[in-house]
């Protein structure tokens, strides 16, 4: 008996050792499910804090099937996974990546930059954009306020003084711009400006000119109106998935959480598939579609070569 605990204990303290190295948060690395290791602690909305997972979708705009999805702890950051999500989209379908329409928790610069390189039009909205003026940053000049000079590499603040660039973050990939400390302490828009001690600083990515232009095609009048269709997408995906259980884990461990998605979401394209089956056919499809035998599998296999040649999975809506 002692020999079976043992190895039980060990094969427990190794699940969580794997599940810690996961853990994004600063609770979820302190508190680990012993009976489910995988799930995080997570607040939803103003909810209580409890065990979750997350799920991510790509949905088609046309036909609102689902082309991809992924399942990970709560924890984890949504723009962390916009990148897996569009490889998978491509290898499902077979079809290039137009645009991501996505909501401000994709919206990072690591994604507009990932996007510009591949050649997708990312309208997704800043996730910086969607921050500004909200806690710390409450009453205090944004970085728009600042003027920069590419021919010095300065900045110029609302009171005129100059920011001078001084260190580089590796990690980030950006250079910090500050104001002397003696320009700062004597500024009368200093509590406008800043908190700190040591004056203001800014953020500039290397990349910030094509960052730039990508911000700008979020913000364009194309871009919100994808926006706008994809809030109502993907209220829709997700109200139809209540349907199938969707909101209750049926099982513990990540692996049994992708099957339960793997289900409701082939439960929902089945659905969408035999509701495309009940449309008048247009001509070509009748010759198709005449002949099969009244069962629900053949059924599908009609519409899944129709849809083949008709529906379009571009562009992609991402949602999470």
């Amino acid at each position: 008996m002692k020999r079976y605990l043992s190895k039980g204990y060990r094969e427990l303290e190794k699940r969580l050792e794997e599940a810690a190295e996961k853990k994004t948060t600063p609770v979820n690395r302190r508190y680990i499910s012993s009976t489910d290791p995988d799930a995080s602690v997570t607040r939803h909305s103003r909810g209580t804090p409890k065990l979750r997972y997350k799920t991510h979708r790509v949905v088609d705009p046309r036909c609102e099937v689902i082309t991809a999805t992924k399942v990970t702890p709560g924890s984890v950051d949504d723009g962390e996974v916009l990148r897996e999500m569009i490889e998978i989209n491509q290898e499902n379908t077979q079809n290039k990546v137009d645009t991501v329409v996505a909501d401000s928790r994709y919206g990072s610069i690591e994604n507009y930059l990932y996007c510009h390189d591949v050649g997708i039009k990312a309208h997704i909205p800043s996730l910086g954009e969607t921050q500004r003026g909200t806690g710390s940053k409450k009453g205090i000049f944004p970085k728009e306020e600042f003027h920069y000079d590419p021919d010095t590499d300065t900045y110029r603040c609302p009171a005129g003084h100059v920011l001078k660039r001084r260190m580089y973050n590796k990690k980030r990939k950006t250079y910090e711009y500050k104001a002397s400390s003696k320009a700062c302490a004597g500024c009368v828009l200093k509590e406008q400006c800043t908190r700190s001690k040591n004056g203001r600083t800014l953020k500039r990515h290397m990349r910030q000119a094509l960052l730039d232009s990508m911000l700008a095609a979020a913000g364009s009048g194309e871009a919100k109106r994808d926006i706008r269709t994809r809030q109502h997408l993907s209220e829709r995906s997700f109200a139809r998935s209540t349907r199938y259980g969707y909101k209750r884990a049926r099982w513990r461990r990540l692996w049994r959480m992708e099957i339960q998605d793997y289900l409701v979401a082939a439960v929902q394209n089945i659905t969408i598939l035999a509701n495309y089956m009940d449309r008048k056919p247009v001509w070509g499809e009748r010759k198709r579609i005449q002949g099969q035998k009244p069962c629900l599998l053949h059924r599908i296999h009609a519409i899944i070569a129709i849809l083949g040649e008709n529906v379009s999975f571009e562009p992609v809506y991402v949602y999470g």
